[in-house]
């Protein structure tokens, strides 16, 4: 079924009117609607909540970050991209961020904008809003070609990995839902840095980072006796045997088609020690194995579901950031 995504654009407006104008045409061009700022109607209401509003009615939020922090809420002291994104992170919505590397920035500020390309009134402001969001999933741009490739690939794994409602052509949705019913169980796998897939708590003065997986049943027919794997660990950790497929420890459950996703703890960390635990159960009902994480860095493994109907494997990304909180990214099916 071919779905349109409505996508919101966040940034500054009068020194990004071409990166905007870019994204708008890569949205476009991808068969997808773009949706901003500048695009709606004046409002009675303020202009935070008219923002919140248009975040809720679309599938993606996307953000460019460049070298200016944008105009302040007076409510808040913040700039209204930065409540635009912390909006989209609180409400879970799907995103992606893409920000000027420095030198885009300084090749603004020798452009007909000049310094005002570049932030001088709330330079502290920018710093810390830029540090989070580079902390988090984003790539960097330095001309609008990168906009044009950034924007297609990430609107294709953000649906890849996310159930979004998108719009479709009534015809299609009936024509879907007539035959719904004989399609054979398909399983997919959904992942993100929102929080229903990435939770962190704090616990005792120590935050514990936990990342999850959600999985649906695409298909007509019940999905029954699923179980859930880990396996093919790249590097392989440091202990004897870790390289072996290990059951994760949900239990056994089950899928009915119209059911939706259920998520499943993958793995988890706590940020004063140097190892993360898969989810896997040991002899006792003890918590995990743990897995030695001598440098922060990425590994790659692959989550196997199981069911008496049929199974499938996706290809995982496990990052530790430097606050050593993990991250968790999709990679691909292994067919």
């Amino acid at each position: 079924m071919d779905k349109k995504y409505q996508v919101f654009i966040s940034s500054t407006y009068m020194d990004m009117k071409n990166e905007r104008q870019a994204a708008v045409s890569a949205i476009l061009e991808a068969g997808h609607i773009p949706a901003g700022m500048e695009l709606f109607a004046a409002a009675d209401k303020k202009q935070i909540e008219v923002i919140e509003r248009w975040i809720d009615s679309c599938d993606i939020f996307m953000l460019i970050l460049g070298g200016r922090y944008g105009s302040i809420d007076p409510d808040s002291g913040k700039s209204y991209i930065q409540l635009e994104y912390e909006y989209a992170e609180k409400t879970g919505k799907p995103f992606f961020a893409l920000y000027l590397n420095e030198n885009a920035i300084q090749e603004k500020a020798r452009g007909s904008l000049g310094l005002d390309a570049i932030e001088r009134n709330d330079s502290k402001m920018l710093t810390e809003f830029r540090r989070t969001v580079l902390s988090k999933m984003c790539s960097s741009i330095e001309d609008l070609k990168d906009i044009r490739i950034q924007v297609g690939n990430s609107i294709r794994q953000l649906s890849a990995t996310n159930n979004l409602d998108g719009w479709v052509r009534a015809s299609s949705v009936n024509a879907i839902h007539g035959l719904q019913s004989t399609l054979p169980p398909k399983i997919e796998m959904f992942s993100d840095t929102s929080e229903r897939y990435h939770m962190n708590e704090i616990q005792s003065g120590r935050r514990l980072s936990t990342v999850k997986i959600g999985i649906r049943n695409t298909g007509g027919k019940t999905l029954s006796n699923c179980k859930v794997y880990v396996e093919q660990i790249e590097p392989p950790p440091d202990i004897p045997g870790a390289g072996s497929t290990k059951l994760l420890d949900t239990g056994v459950f089950q899928l009915r088609h119209d059911d939706p996703e259920r998520l499943i703890e993958i793995a988890a960390h706590w940020d004063h020690i140097d190892q993360f635990r898969f989810v896997t159960p040991l002899p006792g009902g003890a918590f995990g194995n743990p897995f030695d994480l001598k440098d922060i860095g990425k590994r790659t493994f692959a989550i196997r579901v199981k069911a008496t109907e049929c199974e499938r494997s996706a290809k995982f990304e496990l990052i530790t950031d430097d606050l050593k909180r993990l991250h968790l990214k999709f990679l691909c099916y292994i067919e």
